[in-house]
């Protein structure tokens, strides 16, 4: 087997892996900062063996890329230092993302105060002291399922069982093997940093974000954390939960009953939404509609606007995007930004309106890059409001001539509910990427590989401009939909598959090829026309017409 590594070829026997060629790097070099490896434009860990002969590229544990490795490699260092100051039938189970934060709960339900907490640090912090091994271990299927449901694992059992594979590599750490969808560390004494904090029911894990110098804890967000736990509930409650639990629904053909359901909630919390802007005395008259990329603001704020006029109200319509300057006025580090945005044409636009005028309003052509004014004027209802989405909605920049009080602030996230099993979370960035990956393709002229060459910049641009606002919400609406990733997965997998090895996006486009593998897939035909997600994969019918004006 040839590897080649920094302009060297080294011949290795076959099953070597980057660990048996970071050791002969680091001896001759002295260095010490490595924790994966990209190989031929794949990322994997230390303990995975080279597949055949390729080029390697090593990723330091500072690097974006091991963040997500550092986070699967921390919460195996919970899982173990649970076992160990519990026993061994004592578990954790990773619930969903709460700020920069991982929110867990104990599998026994109990509710742990700060000092058992401080506890299970100290143990966590030994085990990296130790420096213990996270090794590789190949187990054929049957076994691995065996073993599954000898430890009482059904659900992961269940999920194994529907995947076309002949064997399985998992993760062991000491007594405790499990395993992680994607590369770990090398080993234990790379997590280096982290933080437990109780966080009723459960507890929040913290770990550095990428560039992040200073670990802490920030302010808490409960309005978001009230929404993952009625959401929560609500997918325990129906019987669909984790990632078996859905497959078993689509080889069913429960899914539809779930569909039906889960559209259901999406419409009744609306319809309450419409009712608490209607009823507010003095009258709302700017209704802001903010959230990161691809959250679904567009068709909520349309299908918000139905549920208006049902309580008699006919607001105007305002989408941030059609205020976009032209792009090739725009510098590229600016398109995530306020600076993106053509703010005095807005601010004018809304004085008008609020003040009964009449306005020509613009539409922002994403395949020219540039704004087109309507011919039409619109003009505002006595005391009617204006409805604006965009990603700056929040942002006061925008809104500061409008008294706060006739302003109702609305954020707009797809905050995964469903898990894949107890150690393995869904993360509400990748369902957002697969939606805009399936959307930019159809909709903005921009391909697959575009999207996610592009999508670090978005999320950086997230972190500055959009969640440091989230806190000014007076409502968040969930636009998640447990049935959406097999939608996704249907379109966007041949996207993923025509990315080339060459392209930097490559390693991207491998890793959400991965986790979407266990995933069985739906026809986009089971999404009903108003629904959120037609946003994203396409209209049909009356679907088209009826949200799209």
């Amino acid at each position: 087997m040839n590897i080649t590594c920094e302009g060297k070829e080294y011949h290795f026997f076959d099953g070597a892996t980057p660990q048996n060629l970071w050791n002969i790097v680091r001896g001759a070099r002295k260095r010490t900062d490595a924790v994966v490896a990209d190989f031929n434009g794949d990322i994997i860990d230390f303990q995975t063996p080279f597949p055949s002969d390729g080029a390697v590229k090593w990723i330091s544990l500072e690097s974006p890329k091991a963040h997500q490795a550092y986070l699967r490699s921390a919460i195996m260092l919970l899982v173990c230092a649970v076992k160990e100051v519990y026993g061994a039938k004592a578990d954790v189970k990773i619930k969903h993302s709460l700020g920069k934060s991982i929110y867990c709960e104990f599998k026994d339900g109990h509710t742990p105060l700060q000092k058992e907490l401080d506890i299970l640090s100290e143990r966590m912090r030994d085990i990296v002291k130790e420096g213990r091994d996270i090794t590789k271990i190949i187990v054929g299927k049957s076994r691995a399922i065996a073993f599954l449901r000898m430890k009482g694992l059904q659900e992961d059992a269940e999920l194994l069982s529907q995947l076309d594979i002949d064997h399985l590599d998992v993760d062991q750490c000491g007594k405790v093997i499990d395993y992680f969808f994607g590369p770990m560390l090398p080993d234990m004494s790379f997590v280096r940093q982290f933080i437990l904090r109780s966080y009723a029911p459960g507890f929040l894990l913290r770990i550095p974000q990428p560039g992040e110098e200073e670990l802490k804890f920030g302010e808490e967000d409960p309005l978001f954390a009230r929404v993952f736990l009625e959401s929560q509930n609500w997918s325990e409650l129906i019987g669909c939960h984790n990632l078996a639990e859905l497959n078993h629904a689509i080889d069913t053909g429960k899914i539809y009953d779930f569909i039906a359901i889960a559209e259901a909630l999406h419409e009744k919390r609306l319809a309450e939404l419409a009712d608490t802007i209607c009823e507010q005395k003095p009258n709302i008259r700017l209704v802001c509609i903010a959230g990161p990329s691809s959250s679904g603001k567009t068709t909520f704020m349309k299908r918000l606007i139905v549920h208006l006029r049902v309580n008699g109200v006919k607001p105007v319509m305002l989408s941030l995007d059609d205020y976009f300057r032209n792009r090739d006025e725009m510098n590229k580090e600016d398109w995530e930004s306020p600076k993106a945005l053509d703010i005095s044409l807005f601010e004018n636009t809304v004085s008008a309106l609020l003040e009964g005028g009449e306005v020509h309003l613009p539409h922002f052509n994403f395949i020219t890059g540039k704004k087109e004014m309507s011919e039409e004027t619109v003009s505002l209802g006595k005391g009617q409001p204006i409805l604006v989405e965009g990603l700056h909605a929040l942002n006061p920049a925008l809104t500061y001539f409008v008294p706060g009080y006739q302003c109702m602030r609305v954020y707009v996230s797809a905050l995964t509910q469903l898990t894949i099993n107890d150690h393995n979370r869904i993360s509400t960035s990748d369902t957002r990427l697969l939606r805009r990956l399936v959307r930019d393709v159809q909709f903005r002229g921009n391909g697959a590989e575009h999207t996610l060459e592009v999508w670090d910049s978005v999320r950086q641009g997230e972190g500055k401009n959009i969640f440091h606002y989230q806190n000014r919400a007076d409502v968040v609406f969930n636009s998640a939909l447990l049935y959406e990733i097999p939608v996704l997965k249907k379109m966007a997998e041949p996207l993923l598959h025509d990315i080339r090895t060459e392209s930097g996006a490559y390693a991207e486009a491998q890793r959400l090829l991965e986790f979407l593998r266990p995933f069985r897939e739906l026809d986009v035909s089971v999404v009903p026309d108003n629904s959120l997600l037609r946003e994203f994969v396409g209209y049909k019918g009356l679907g088209k017409s009826f949200l799209n004006h």
